[in-house]
């Protein structure tokens, strides 16, 4: 099951707030230099982690497991997705 286009649901313990910059600059990194990439390859991270669950090879063990791991990552993901959202919202 492919994951919707929506913002990851981040515990609050793993919650934390940084700017626009620093969110596009680790999705860049995280994308090898291109944003839009990093911005897939969470997505992908977080399939392959939904669809491994439960089996013996899974990755995490469960959510916290995963957010424990790309703690920075979703949060910048969130980040750069509600600032692009932005951009493409309708004018009112």
């Amino acid at each position: 099951m492919m994951r919707e286009k929506i913002m990851f649901r981040i515990p609050s313990f793993y919650q934390s707030e940084m700017s626009f910059d620093e969110a596009a600059q680790v999705i860049k990194s995280h994308g090898r230099g291109d944003m839009l990439e990093g911005m897939k390859a969470m997505s992908r991270a977080w399939d392959e982690y939904l669809a491994s669950e439960g089996s013996d090879n899974a990755r995490f063990e469960d959510d916290d497991d995963f957010y424990d791991n790309y703690e920075v990552e979703v949060n910048a993901y969130n980040v750069v997705f509600k600032g692009m959202s932005e951009l493409f919202a309708p004018a009112s």
